[in-house]
């Protein structure tokens, strides 16, 4: 889009929260050119309809006997309980229809690495199997409405989704050039949007994006983003397409996002007490002397970093930085977990001004990039705090200190006016907090509505 264009638009920070707010729940502007109108109908709008953001990242592959979110119509009723009203997730573009726009069906989807993947927070339900997830979506989408609850609409694809398709797919999308990803995922998104408003589903999505975040090395250039979403606003003029980032690198983009959605994971460096330079780092992990700073938190019986790659030959490699994280957690001993958790404690307690003033100045940063750059489109915070360590590691939800952290932050975003965000990554039904501490939900939402000081 170009910037005359994109300047006709521009709202002041008020009017875009108030548009943002009335439009993201469905109660507002159909088109970028009724946004004036809309501001008005908005006025109105009050603290308690901003989008408490629930991460259901992999909700449509879980299902199944046993599963975690088998049964939508449970689960959604308790994230009603714990304070949401609005569901961020994997809704299977490029893989629900192909590139004729036939729906696929039912398709088989696997491990990341077989029997080494299911300790990492967000991976313990993932062990494969058969799912329609367009069927899936739909279900989804129509016990939501029911419920008053929101969905977000992104693909995880090049970064995550990949690791689980079939053979096919991911040859067919793994294949694409990066010049192409954009628009065969904007097409993916228009036709699970066609989708759901045959069924007159559509009213449920907040917000869609093509790509969770968006880089140059996985997904194409901005100018192919633009394309792509001017051709899903033309499309389909009553839903918001985003930006996701988890950067404020303004190369990536696109002038013609109407909404941005942020990541901001201000917490995560607590962990670097365990895991070090063991993930980003280059260190060989099949040399002990790499691991010795840790080696008494690692089981003894130790499973090879080698034996970690081999479980995925024959299939396309996952991120560097994953294989490492993987073999780290896949062999912390459950005998060490109650020193280490003491640690993280108590680092906590120390470093606990740090991270409360980490969150707020990367808010700041966010409003302060987005009125330069995109002035006036609504801010969310789709991801943060702290993710993927271990899910049998509970000293998260039994801090006080954490959340005290986390309670900051969602002040801050409701301060700062975004109309959306989630109290942390770790939020959805396969996490421990969502059984074990429910009230810690419902607070942290609490105080981003504005319900709690």
């Amino acid at each position: 889009m170009k910037d005359n264009k994109h300047g006709a638009n521009s709202l002041t920070r008020r009017e875009a929260i108030n548009i943002g707010l009335g439009t993201l729940l469905g109660t507002a502007v159909a088109a970028t050119g009724t946004r004036a109108a809309a501001g008005t109908q908005a006025a109105d709008t009050t603290e308690q309809e901003r989008l408490t953001i629930s991460f259901w990242i992999w909700a449509l592959w879980d299902t199944g006997p046993n599963r975690i979110v088998n049964d939508f119509e449970v689960r959604v009723a308790e994230a009603v309980e714990r304070g949401y009203n609005c569901l961020r997730i994997e809704g299977g573009a490029g893989i629900t229809h192909d590139a004729t726009g036939r729906p696929r069906g039912e398709l088989e989807f696997y491990p990341v690495l077989p029997g080494h993947d299911l300790l990492t927070r967000g991976q313990q339900h993932m062990t494969g199997g058969r799912v329609d997830l367009l069927k899936r979506l739909i279900e989804l989408c129509t016990v939501a409405r029911r419920y008053n609850v929101k969905l977000i609409l992104s693909s995880w694809y090049y970064l995550h989704t990949f690791w689980f398709t079939d053979k096919n797919v991911t040859a067919e999308l793994l294949g694409l050039p990066l010049e192409k990803r954009f628009m065969v995922f904007a097409r993916g998104l228009d036709r699970i949007l066609e989708e759901l408003k045959q069924r007159g589903l559509a009213d449920t999505i907040a917000t869609a994006e093509i790509f969770n975040e968006v880089s140059p090395t996985k997904h194409g250039k901005a100018v192919d983003h633009e394309e792509a979403l001017d051709f899903l606003q033309t499309r389909h003029p009553d839903i918001l397409f985003s930006l996701d980032t988890d950067s404020f690198d303004t190369s990536k983009i696109p002038r013609n996002a109407q909404v941005w959605t942020y990541h901001s994971y201000y917490l995560w460096s607590i962990y670097g007490l365990f895991e070090q330079d063991l993930i980003s780092g280059d260190k060989d992990l099949n040399d002990p002397a790499a691991y010795a700073p840790v080696r008494r938190f690692l089981r003894r019986d130790l499973v090879p970093f080698q034996t970690i790659l081999d479980s995925r030959a024959g299939r396309p490699p996952i991120a560097r930085d994953w294989y490492r994280r993987i073999w780290l957690y896949r062999n912390l001993d459950p005998n060490a977990m109650p020193e280490l958790e003491r640690l993280l404690q108590e680092d906590m307690e120390k470093r606990i001004d740090e991270f409360k003033q980490s969150a707020v100045k990367r808010v700041k940063q966010l409003v302060k990039i987005r009125d330069e750059v995109l002035p006036g489109i609504p801010l969310m915070l789709g991801e943060g705090a702290s993710y993927c360590a271990d899910h049998r590691l509970r000293w998260e939800e039994r801090s006080d200190a954490y959340w005290e952290v986390i309670e900051h932050a969602a002040r801050a975003y409701r301060e700062h006016g975004l109309v959306g965000a989630v109290p942390r990554t770790n939020s959805g039904p396969e996490d421990p907090v969502w059984h074990e501490y429910p009230e810690r939900l419902q607070r942290a939402n609490a105080v981003f509505l504005g319900e709690k000081p």
